[in-house]
């Protein structure tokens, strides 16, 4: 098959690299041609542009977004510092897609401007969220067709590992934010939260500049309570669980309760599905977890799942350019900045000391508004 599109690829590497496999997925997307690569490692270029077979590579990706003809351009890095400047510069360079990693930005006045700018230009975003993984979608057809009865309530937790607390809402908090709003179908009407430190209310001094780019943060614990529109509420909390563990990842995922059931999904990118036939859990025996198996996904090597969803994220920005609409069956620009802002409003909730409603009146990071109003 000929390529029908032209993509270029924006990583750093030792500032995110390539995020998690944004660079190769289109190894296995016939109708994608990468012609360019840009990375301001000298040594990182040349190992990206051999890997990836780019014809051409640049050291600045402002020059290769100038100099090329493309369709499509990937935001690779891990590191959230350059995500807007590069999403921004590619919508006026004339992308027509933008797969960018996850989170989207440190903040919501970034967040704000990367979609004005994109749609301005009509240009598609899909961000590289988990909800691209095949249980969760089968999960939110179960929850549409009625299986666990009226869904009530979505409880997410974080890896409770290393990065316990504001650091696990921002880095991986982004892909539960997202996967609640996703199965509750609707938007969040308000937020209330609390995060502390070692056991106590955070004061300024506990503020720090977070890793990878996600600004400021604090707190080693968080608990956060979401009302969304249509009545059903979410909670999200972080708590210092094993803090020696690198990653705990079958820590991490959700749970929807509805009024006959719950589904549970945990262990992302692989994805883990288990079902519970009654509306509480009552652990008498007598009512098993049933484990759900999705046979096409559990043939793939557990290795190579986070690059299959790669591929079917990629594949539903380019149907949303040819049926010129928003990206839906993955995260789109708007879904990834409506989940940043459930993460902020739980700062700015404890900032404030209470509700706070959306969307939020504050788009700036709450903590340096708190150092500022501080003096």
């Amino acid at each position: 098959m000929s390529a029908q599109y032209r993509a270029v690829i924006i990583g750093h590497t030792g500032q995110g690299d390539y995020g998690h496999g944004l660079d190769i997925v289109y190894d296995d997307v016939p109708e994608v041609e990468v012609v360019a690569v840009a990375d301001p490692d000298a040594e990182g270029l040349a190992t990206a542009r051999e890997r990836i077979g780019a014809a051409n590579a640049y050291p600045d990706f402002r020059e290769m977004l100038d100099r090329e003809e493309f369709d499509l351009v990937n935001v690779c890095p891990r590191v959230v510092t350059p995500h807007a400047a590069m999403v921004i510069a590619a919508a006026e360079a004339g992308a027509r897609g933008i797969f960018c990693e996850k989170p989207l930005a440190a903040s919501l006045v970034e967040a704000d401007a990367m979609m004005a700018a994109c749609a301005a230009r009509n240009v598609k975003v899909a961000v590289a969220h988990r909800r691209a993984n095949p249980y969760e979608q089968y999960g939110k057809k179960l929850i549409d067709e009625g299986a666990i009865g009226q869904l009530q309530v979505l409880r997410a937790r974080g890896k409770w590992d290393r990065r316990h607390g504001a650091e696990d809402l921002a880095v991986l908090g982004p892909h539960m934010m997202d996967s609640m709003r996703y199965f509750a179908g609707a938007d969040v009407a308000w937020a209330h939260a609390h995060v502390s430190q070692d056991g106590r209310e955070v004061v300024l001094d506990d503020v720090r500049e977070g890793n990878e780019g996600i600004g400021l943060i604090a707190g080693s614990s968080i608990a956060a309570y979401y009302a969304f529109t249509n009545g059903v509420t979410a909670h999200f909390e972080s708590q210092p669980g094993d803090t020696e563990a690198k990653v705990n990842s079958r820590w991490f995922g959700f749970d929807a309760h509805g009024t006959e059931g719950i589904i549970s999904l945990r262990n992302s990118p692989n994805g883990e599905m288990y079902i519970y036939r009654h509306g509480m859990f009552i652990p008498d025996g007598k009512v098993e977890w049933e484990r759900v198996l999705l046979d096409d996904w559990e043939a793939i090597a557990p290795h190579d799942r986070t690059h299959h969803s790669n591929i079917s994220i990629v594949r539903e920005l380019m149907h949303a350019i040819e049926e010129d609409r928003d990206v839906a069956e993955a995260s789109s620009g708007r879904d990834a900045l409506a989940a940043l802002e459930m993460i902020m409003a739980v700062h700015e909730s404890q900032r404030i000391k209470g509700r706070v409603e959306f969307p939020l009146a504050n788009r700036q990071n709450p903590y340096e508004v708190w150092r500022r109003e501080a003096g």
